[in-house]
């Protein structure tokens, strides 16, 4: 007799998603009297709403940079020309909004390093690469205070030092790249690792090295979660997602993906 299997899902953000056409930015900026908003507002609150069948939701991504730089005071045009301060009023806002749309939404957010800032200021890249985590940690108690879950914190690499000084948090490491000594530099700081499926064969490699306790694969399929079930329990497997635009029904199609029968 065939077994239902229905796993966990679990978004880590977007890329970016689809901007809205003029009739739909419209109608959406006259729902926003007496509020602050922009066109990051707008997909802040329509990639969190497209997740409704999703288990643990999570908002913003690779496309919240440019909320983040301009949350920086002290940076300008890319560098980083005076002691850095978080600004913090939006950044609150957003989760805010966030929150009132789903309970224990997460935030993703690019890496301090995969910003770009030229440092310009310290001109000593420990003492600039610590200020900007410094940064972060602040905005990310901010936006947990302000009813944000936890933090998912993307990037094609990470500086050990990032690791060091943002697992102290409730986040997680999302590198859509990652190699083998990408990943293992994460599983040295947590025990949850998230991966494409093409990328199965290397934390097989390395998993035997370090103790992983949960895997997400982002866009994976049936075939995929039957070959980790022989490393894994099914309730340790997560189906994951993380939204490119033109992808519509997308995380439709991640609830779908996740429920097969073995």
């Amino acid at each position: 007799m065939k077994k239902k299997v229905a796993l966990k899902t679990e978004s880590l953000g977007a890329d970016d998603i689809k901007n809205p056409d003029i009739k739909e930015l419209s109608s959406w900026i006259s729902d926003q009297r007496r509020t602050s908003c922009d066109l990051i507002t707008y997909k802040i609150e329509a990639l969190l709403k497209s997740q409704n069948n999703i288990d643990s939701p999570c908002t913003g991504g690779i496309f919240y940079r440019k909320r983040i730089e301009e949350s920086i005071d002290g940076l300008k045009c890319g560098f980083l020309r005076s002691e850095p301060a978080p600004l913090k009023e939006d950044l609150i806002y957003d989760a805010n909004r966030a929150s009132k749309i789903r309970k224990r939404a997460h935030m993703a957010l690019p890496s301090p390093m995969s910003l770009g800032i030229e440092d310009v200021y310290y001109k000593d890249h420990e003492e600039f690469l610590s200020s900007l985590c410094d940064i972060y940690s602040k905005i990310m108690r901010e936006q947990r205070d302000a009813g944000i879950s936890g933090h998912v914190i993307i990037a094609d690499r990470f500086s050990r030092f990032e690791l060091e000084e943002l697992s102290k948090y409730r986040t997680s490491f999302f590198s859509p790249s990652a190699n083998a000594s990408i990943l293992s530099l994460i599983l040295e700081y947590r025990q949850n690792i998230v991966i494409y499926p093409n990328k199965i064969p290397v934390l097989t490699e390395i998993m035997n090295e370090y103790e992983v306790k949960s895997l997400t694969v982002v866009d994976g399929k049936k075939n995929d979660f039957k070959e980790l079930m022989n490393h894994f329990d099914p309730e340790n497997i997560i189906s994951g997602g993380f939204e490119k635009p033109g992808n519509p029904d997308y995380w439709k199609k991640i609830s779908e993906f996740s429920e097969f029968e073995l």
